[in-house]
């Protein structure tokens, strides 16, 4: 019995050891960089739906589509880099470019 208790607090022991202390800075730098990944890709989504809302304002008022992402920029009201999507004027559909 001696036997078996001895051998089961070696084997926790050894499997204790491989466990190695987490930086706590390099932590929070993770979850810092995970934060700041997570608002840019919400702003991103926002801004296509701004975007979005924004060509079918355009198609109601002109019964068209516009021929390109230059023609709404004034009507956004936000500085928008309209290199981020691509646009099909033929069906007036934008989505994110992947990068």
């Amino acid at each position: 019995m001696k036997i078996l208790f001895l051998s089961l607090a070696v084997v926790a022991l050894i499997s204790a050891c491989d466990e190695k202390p987490k930086n706590p800075v390099s932590e929070y730098g993770n979850t810092m960089i995970d934060s700041y990944k997570k608002g840019q890709q919400a702003g991103e989504i926002a801004n296509l739906d701004a975007l979005k809302k924004t060509i079918q304002a355009y198609h109601a008022l002109n019964d068209k589509y516009p021929q390109s992402l230059d023609n709404v920029k004034e009507l956004i009201g936000a500085e928008m880099d309209m290199s981020k999507y691509h646009y099909d004027p033929q069906t007036g559909d934008v989505n994110l470019k992947n990068n």
